[in-house]
Order: structure tokens, then sequence, then C-alpha cells
């Protein structure tokens, strides 16, 4: 690796939303190069541009890939301790759609502000994306589609339910979620273990999980991701102690949307989430992945590939 964070973060701009290209420093090429963010194999014309947006009280790195006669434009929403940096599967798989991309780093993620991981409260997530989406709004008059993994789907959920959105009150034409969270796995007892350790300390290191069946990504994020927390954040747990149930309580909506979710997942109360998905989202469609585990837009290829396919034909009906 040859490219350096904060010297990188020295180098970027405020981000241009008259999305003009952005000239590639060696640490934004290289970071590019790291990550697998060039995508010059599609084939496709792309416009990229990279910068930073201070939104709610924090710097937020955006990137935007945008290509000629696209039929629309993606927001992406990653999972927690993930950044665009991981998710370069699922920005390839859009652009192909014929999708213009916007993805960003959560605060205290990525190239964005913040302490590593950490958030008071997961309203501010919502302040972020929703000012956000304001600015997407103003600048790209094309139709909006949105996805969220883990966390990222957590926001999406949360962004909908608290405003009670009808689809016709709804920015975006579809939305995916590939395995949200509502409760993480083991909740109950996190919770009680939560109440002791706060009182005593701020984080705990960090146990990395086998999110994926890809043996390749679960070494890239352990040994050669430089982006990754080290760490669990207690207050952002103390966060979702105050989010869940606030999520739980809220009224359904008559919403359409796509949940894929992985039978295999280890990270998050999959089944219980369903549960109240299917409650607060009664005409949203399901799909389980046979022996899926959670980080869905990178498991192995074999598994992406059908996870891919079914988000496909959702976005062509």
């Amino acid at each position: 690796m040859n490219w350096d964070r904060q010297a990188l973060l020295e180098e970027l701009r405020e981000f241009d939303w008259s999305f003009k290209t952005t000239e590639l420093s060696p640490n934004l090429a290289a970071y590019r190069r790291h990550y697998k963010l060039n995508f010059d194999d599609t084939g496709l014309a792309l416009q990229y541009t990279a910068g930073l947006v201070s939104l709610a009280g924090f710097s937020i790195a955006v990137q935007s890939w945008r290509q000629p006669e696209a039929r629309g434009t993606t927001i992406l929403v990653h999972g927690y301790y993930d950044h665009i940096g991981l998710y370069a599967s699922l920005i390839d798989f859009c652009l192909r759609q014929q999708f213009n991309v916007i993805v960003f780093d959560l605060p205290g993620h990525g190239l964005s502000s913040g302490e590593q991981a950490a958030i008071s409260n997961f309203q501010e997530y919502d302040d972020v994306f929703s000012h956000l989406l304001q600015l997407v709004q103003a600048h790209d008059s094309s139709p909006l589609y949105a996805f969220g993994q883990s966390t990222g789907g957590a926001i999406l959920i949360n962004y909908l339910l608290k405003r009670q959105l009808t689809a016709a009150q709804s920015p975006f034409e579809k939305i995916v979620l590939l395995a949200p969270l509502v409760r993480p796995t083991g909740w109950q007892k996190g919770q009680l273990l939560h109440s002791v350790v706060s009182m005593f300390i701020s984080r705990v290191k960090r146990k990395h999980g086998d999110s994926s069946s890809d043996p390749d990504f679960l070494n890239f994020v352990r040994t050669q991701d430089p982006l990754q927390s080290l760490y669990l954040s207690v207050q952002w747990v103390g966060a979702l102690r105050q989010w869940v149930p606030f999520i739980e309580a809220q009224s359904p909506l008559d919403l359409p949307l796509l949940i894929i979710q992985g039978d295999n997942d280890g990270t998050v109360e999959w089944k219980h989430n369903l549960e109240v998905l299917a409650e607060k989202f009664p005409k949203a469609e399901v799909f389980i992945l046979p022996d899926g585990r959670h980080h869905l837009v990178n498991e192995s290829l074999p598994q992406r590939a059908i996870a891919y396919g079914q988000i496909a034909d959702w976005l062509n009906r």
C-alpha cells in the first residue's frame, strides 16, 4: 500500500456537485487501486468525482461515478466497520445495470471525520444521510434508488419509518436492504454486558467474525485494510440500545422494498429482524440466500452472483 489516509484527506477538496471529474493525485490513485475502485474493465465512459462535504457537524467523504444515458442514480449506504472501499462489487454491479452511483463514508468510518466506529445517537446517521440526500436531489434530477447493507439498511429503515413515508412520498424508486440490522446476534446478553462495561471502558477489542465465505475478503479486512477499526465502541452499542426500541415501536408503511438475507448470518438476529421488518413493511419481498453470511456484497462469487441476480430482477421489473 502506497497511500496515506491523512495525506489523502489533505488533498481532497470540497465535493463538486456539478460532478466535474476529480484529478487523481498519487494518493487518490493509489487508494482507488488498493480498493479496486477503478472499474476500467466495465468499458463505460465513467465520470469520477471525489471530495468532502460538511454535513451535520461532520466532514463526510463522498464519491460518485456517472455514465452517459444512466437510467437513474443509486445511493449506497455501508455497514458498521465498513467504508466505500469495501463496496467495489456493489458499485460495479450498479454501474453495469446502467446506474450512476453515489456513496459516502459514515461518520467515524473510512475517510469521514468522527471518533472511529462510534456514534452517540443513531439519529446522527439520519442527519447525515438526509442532508446528503437533499444535496443529491438538488443536483441530480434522475430517478433515485437506495441500497443499504447491515447498518446502512438500518439507516434507510430509520429514514423511512421516522418520516412515515408512503410510496408516493418516498424519494426512491426502489430500495434494497442487504442483511439489514435491527438487532445484532446475542442482543439480550449484549445489553446486559453493555450496562456493566459502559461504566468502566469506552471500547472493547474487536472480534473479527466470519462475515463472508470468501477467504480473500476476510483476509483483506483483517490484514490489508488500514481503514478498519480494531475496536467496538461502547458508545455505539449504547446508541443501538436506544435505536432498537424506537424502530420496533414505529407504525407500518405501505411501501415496497426488497430484502436479501443470508440464512447463515451470524452477525444479526436475522429471523427476528425479518419478523420485525415484515410487520413494518408488509409489502416487502424477501429473498433468503442459502448459506449466505452477513457481508453479502463481499460473499463468495457464486453467492454474490445469486444475490445480484435477484436484485437485477427486482430493479428491472
